[in-house]
Order: structure tokens, then sequence, then C-alpha cells
């Protein structure tokens, strides 16, 4: 099973370091950036959770909110969040569900992978690095939720 471009995107309901949050409720209010991460504290996902804290702001100007999802538990997730300070939620996705629902399981988490899913909840973008050392850079991501039709 894979969330693929130009579909629905798989709905769930996941527990967070904010509570817990349901992907359905950002339907109709605002484009959402997905962006599953194999696990805190560690160098390359460090480096890719500092740089969507960094650019938060133009995140949010696009129209957009970033979800951090990972197989990590809410403890981690805290402790993560609170070290870089950042200003969006950290999803724990505990048993892969989530993950295999958006075809990027990996064997001992999920995959780094970017899904941008628009505001009527259809998957817009989608990319799934080929190893977990590469992540995408953040303008790209922007440019692809600035050509999104309001």
């Amino acid at each position: 099973m894979s969330a693929e471009i130009g579909q629905k995107a798989p709905d769930f309901t996941l527990p967070s370091d904010r509570g817990d949050i349901t992907l359905s409720r950002y339907e109709g209010k605002t484009n959402v950036v997905l962006a599953f991460y194999p696990g805190d504290f560690t160098p390359v996902c460090t480096s890719e959770m500092q740089c969507f804290a960094d650019d938060w702001t133009k995140f949010r100007e696009s129209g957009a909110e970033i979800l951090g999802i990972s197989t990590d538990p809410i403890e981690k997730h805290i402790e993560f969040s609170k070290k870089l300070g950042l200003q969006f939620p950290l999803l724990s996705d505990r048993n892969r569900e989530v993950s295999q629902k958006y075809g990027v399981a990996g064997l001992f988490g999920s995959k780094r992978a970017y899904f941008i899913i628009d505001i009527h909840g259809i998957v817009r973008y989608k990319h799934i690095e080929f190893l977990p050392v590469f992540k995408r850079e953040d303008s790209e991501l922007l440019v692809a939720l600035r050509s999104l039709k309001p």
C-alpha cells in the first residue's frame, strides 16, 4: 500500500508530543507537509528537523503545517522537540501502521519521506529518499507548496 499523487491521502490519528493529531482535521483549513523520518537524535534527522524549525515561518506563509512522523515513542519526541525548540508536532507511529499506509515503512522504523497534502486532502507531492543519509532541501518543498492553487 502507498499514498500516490492525485489520490486522497490515507487518514490517520496518531499521538504526538502535543496530543492526538488526525490528518483529516486539517482538510478545508491548510495544506500539510508530512515529514517521515527514521529517528530522533540521529545526525541527519536532527539536521532535517532543525531546518524545518528554521524555515517554519516560511512553511506557514506558504499555507502549510508540518507534521514530523517517526516510530519513536512520545517521551523521546518530547525531549527531541524541546532540545530543538520545534514549533510543530512530532507524531509517534509506534506500530508503523501509518508508515505502511504511506509506503514508507522501513526495516527498523520509517524511511525518510515527504508528502504534501493539499487543503482538500489530496496528495500533491511525494518523495521517498533512497538512502536515509539524504534529505530534501526545504526550498524544494516550499516551491511545491507555492505551486498549489489556493
